[in-house]
C-alpha cells in the first residue's frame, strides 16, 4: 500500500508489480470512466514504466496511463472497503488502484515523454533541466518545482523539503537566483527525490521530514508559516527566518 504518490513512490510500485510482468490478467474490473476495465481480461501485462507521476502499463496492445492525483493509492493482494478505479487479478495475486485517473494513450510513450526531466530516470539531464528553468525568469521557484515539464515526479513534499534545505523563500523568482543557486535547485530536486525513495523503502519517510507538516523550524525554532503560495496556490510550508522573503 502507498500514499504520497510522487515520482519515487511510483518507482516503488513498479518494483512491487515486477512479478506480474509477463503474466495474463485473469480478471479486470473497476469504476474507471475512460477505459472499459473488463476489456483487459485475458490480456498480458507486457511492461511497466514510470515517468514523473505517470504510471504506464502496456497491456496487450494498449498502453494505460495511471495518475494517482491528490489522494490516490494502491493495494497489492488486498483491498479497501470501496470499489477500486481498476482491479487486475493475476494467477499469482492482484493489484488495485484507488482514486486514480486512468486513460489509454494514443501515441507511443517515447513520443509523449521527455525522460530527461524525470527526476527518477536514468536519463535525467541536469544541464537540460537547468536551461529549461532559466528560460522561465518570471516564475516562482515554488511553481517551477511542481512544473512536471521541468521536474517530472516532484510533488508537494519534495518541493517543500528542497526549498527548506536550500534556504529559499517559495516566492523567489527564478531571475533572482544566483547561477550557483539555480544549479543547486536542480541538483537538490534530483538528490532529494532519490532520498525520498530510499526513506520510503525503509518506511522512514515521515520521520525524516524537516518542514513538511511541521509547526516549528527544526533549525531555529521559528513558527513555520503554512499557506497557499505561488501562482499555483499549492499549500506550502516555510520558515520566515531560514527562508527570508526576497528583498
Amino acid at each position: 500500500m502507498c500514499r504520497h504518490m510522487e515520482g519515487p513512490s511510483l518507482v516503488i510500485l513498479r518494483e512491487e508489480m515486477r512479478p506480474f510482468v509477463g503474466s495474463t490478467i485473469v480478471e479486470a474490473s473497476g469504476v474507471a470512466k475512460q477505459i472499459e476495465a473488463s476489456s483487459l481480461t485475458g490480456q498480458p501485462l507486457r511492461w511497466i514504466k514510470t515517468w514523473g507521476k505517470h504510471f504506464l502499463l502496456r497491456i496487450g496492445r494498449v498502453t494505460l496511463r495511471v495518475h494517482f492525483l491528490m489522494w490516490g493509492s494502491y493495494r497489492i493482494d488486498e483491498r479497501k472497503d470501496r470499489p477500486p478505479t481498476l482491479s487486475m487479478r493475476f494467477a499469482a495475486g492482484e493489484v488495485n488502484y484507488y482514486s486514480s485517473a486512468i486513460k489509454a494513450l494514443d501515441r507511443p510513450v517515447n513520443e509523449l515523454y521527455d525522460w530527461r526531466v524525470d527526476v527518477m530516470s536514468r536519463r535525467w539531464d541536469a544541464r537540460h533541466v537547468r536551461a529549461l528553468v532559466k528560460a522561465r525568469p518570471d516564475a516562482y521557484v515554488t511553481d517551477v518545482l511542481l512544473d512536471q515539464d521541468l521536474f517530472a515526479g516532484v510533488g508537494n513534499i519534495i518541493k517543500n523539503e528542497v526549498l527548506f534545505r536550500l534556504g529559499l523563500h517559495p516566492e523567489t523568482l527564478v531571475r533572482d537566483l544566483a547561477p550557483r543557486k539555480l544549479t543547486s535547485l536542480v541538483a537538490e530536486a534530483h538528490r532529494y527525490s532519490h532520498q525520498f525513495y530510499a526513506w520510503k523503502k525503509e518506511y522512514a519517510l515521515k520521520k525524516n521530514w524537516r518542514i513538511y507538516r511541521k509547526r516549528t523550524c527544526p533549525d531555529c525554532g521559528t513558527r513555520i508559516v503554512a499557506k497557499h503560495m505561488g501562482r499555483g496556490e499549492r499549500y506550502t510550508y516555510h520558515c520566515p527566518s531560514c527562508q527570508p522573503a526576497p528583498s
